[in-house]
């Protein structure tokens, strides 16, 4: 449990709340006559004419690969003339390494993959450390610009109430990419039980019981894995809908139809779903290393065909086990609630790509990061390489990957990590169905989207921009709360507290002030569909 304390802890700390800090940051010269003086090409390729090197800093999901040997970054090297030095930390590593970059004052030249909070974002803009972006935009990044000009909520978005822009977006065109993980039911393991596929809470047990009792892997080893997850926090979002639970305002809260915001975390729903929960893991139903689990420990597990039932995004995940699964609508609970509350901002988590002030080219950096809202740009991004090298086009004009790299035993999106960035999400740049749909070709993703599309929430917000002293009142009550939530889940779940103590947890988180949040969010809320 003290391992678990100390993870909620860093999950309370690095929580996603968007906030802005009101206040003035004059800009460096971003004209196009500095940059001429300083060797950039204000159009067309190379970018510069001499070389340059910038320091980058990412971080490195489990599915990717080396990023200085990545067929993206040597391509577009070759093009621009600019070279990049990396630091990629792994996701769980990245806050610390970011914190520790800049209270050092040894700053890379750019940030991009998420690795910059949105609560950090205008506050280290505030404070010097990013640079805005607007000038920039407006002279260096003639795709971006126009696509902002497109869709003016996205360039809302991304503004902080400042009126400085200190991040670039992600921006697909696609609805899939709104819903993140789907419900996936490993069919081959379903048929060899001789069962049918479950529509409720009460089936789904049933289900994930077989699954356990039975060598439906055919390896000779209880090791089946009847329900996991990238991590507790996706597991709990993948019953979470059954209870008619929503995740509204990037937070713990249902919206109704009448906009009123309301924080579950007491409610009787929320502790039937934690008796659910607690019976799942007390049977042997449950990842046992669920609330340790890391992207690599779950995708190995995937891939060697021993989980049954899982939130995931893609099939591909599970590599050559990638056709035995498929989405399945979403089960009712015991009350008849039937959501499936996976549904985001698909410019949702952290800054996608920053400049700081340590950058000597940032007319150079922007150029370079303009080319991924052009089609060109884009391709290179989602196809990892070049025509004839990783996909091809057929006569219908579609493109698709070539079939080493889409039949890959290592699974596509490991295939493409060693190439480009994108798996793992995070990605900057602006994307159609050309770019993203070839990935999906051979899966059912874009059928697992109809399949729960009809069961998403309806009255859906991001969470908006904040000023300084909201968040600060928000994060007042959220730092402690938030730690509390999770060890309590943990703890009921595990059976370390029994549910009996409910009252207890509930009259704890009205002292810790669970009331005054429900009010701030509301008052939040009011103020974005105002805009």
């Amino acid at each position: 449990m003290k391992r678990l304390r100390k993870l909620a802890a860093t999950a309370a700390v690095t929580a996603v709340l968007p906030i802005a800090i009101l206040g003035c940051q004059s800009q460096p010269n971003q004209g196009p006559e500095q940059a001429q003086k300083d060797g950039v090409n204000p159009a067309g390729f190379p970018v510069v004419k001499d070389k340059i090197t910038l320091k980058g800093f990412a971080r490195k999901d489990a599915q990717l690969g080396d990023y200085a040997q990545m067929a993206l970054w040597k391509q577009l090297e070759e093009k621009t003339n600019i070279h990049v030095d990396w630091v990629t930390p792994a996701p769980q590593d990245a806050t610390e390494k970011v914190n520790l970059a800049i209270a050092s004052g040894d700053l890379p030249d750019f940030f991009i993959k998420g690795v910059i909070s949105p609560q950090d974002l205008t506050k280290y803009g505030s404070q010097g450390i990013l640079i805005p972006l607007e000038q920039l935009i407006d002279n260096y990044a003639p795709n971006l610009k126009a696509v902002l000009g497109k869709r003016p909520e996205v360039k809302s978005a991304i503004t902080s109430p400042d009126g400085h822009i200190y991040t670039l977006p992600r921006i697909i065109d696609d609805g899939v990419f709104g819903v993140p993980r789907f419900p996936m039911l490993n069919m081959a393991w379903l048929n060899k039980a001789g069962m049918k596929v479950p529509q409720t809470s009460d089936e789904l047990y049933q289900v994930l019981e077989a699954f356990k009792e039975k060598d439906l892997n055919g390896n000779g080893k209880p090791d089946e894995i009847p329900y996991t997850a990238h991590n507790m926090d996706w597991a709990m979002r993948g019953l979470e809908g059954m209870f008619g639970l929503n995740r509204n305002l990037d937070y713990y809260a249902n919206v109704d139809e009448s906009n009123k915001v309301h924080l579950w975390v007491t409610d009787d729903k929320y502790k039937q779903l934690l008796e659910y929960a607690h019976k799942l893991y007390a049977d042997g139903l449950i990842d046992k290393e669920i609330f340790t689990q890391t992207d690599q420990l779950y995708l190995g597990k995937l891939a060697s065909n021993r989980v049954g039932f899982t939130p995931l995004l893609s099939s591909q995940n599970a590599g050559k086990f990638a056709n035995d699964y498929k989405g399945i609508v979403p089960l009712k609970g015991p009350d008849g609630d039937q959501l499936w509350n996976m549904r985001q901002d698909v410019n949702f988590g952290g800054a996608k790509a920053v400049i700081t002030k340590a950058n000597k080219h940032p007319e150079a950096t922007m150029r370079m990061f303009d080319y991924f809202y052009s089609d060109e740009g884009a391709m290179l991004m989602y196809m990892g390489g070049q025509e004839g090298d990783t996909y091809s086009q057929s006569a219908d004009g579609k493109f698709k990957y070539k079939p080493e790299i889409m039949n890959s035993s290592k699974g596509l999106v490991v295939e493409l990590g060693a190439r480009t960035i994108w798996p793992g999400g995070f990605e900057l740049g602006y994307y159609t169905e050309k770019h993203v749909r070839p990935m999906m070709e051979g899966t059912s993703r874009p059928e697992d989207f109809e399949t729960v599309k009809n069961y998403l929430p309806k009255n859906y917000h991001p969470m908006p921009l904040l000023a300084k002293e909201k968040h600060e009142q928000i994060t007042a009550i959220r730092t402690d709360m938030d730690t509390y939530i999770k060890e309590m889940q943990a703890k009921f779940i595990l059976g370390d507290v029994p549910i009996s103590d409910w009252g207890k947890y509930t009259d704890t988180l009205k002292k810790m002030g669970i009331e005054k949040l429900e009010g701030m969010y509301q008052e939040a809320l009011n103020t974005l569909i105002k805009k």
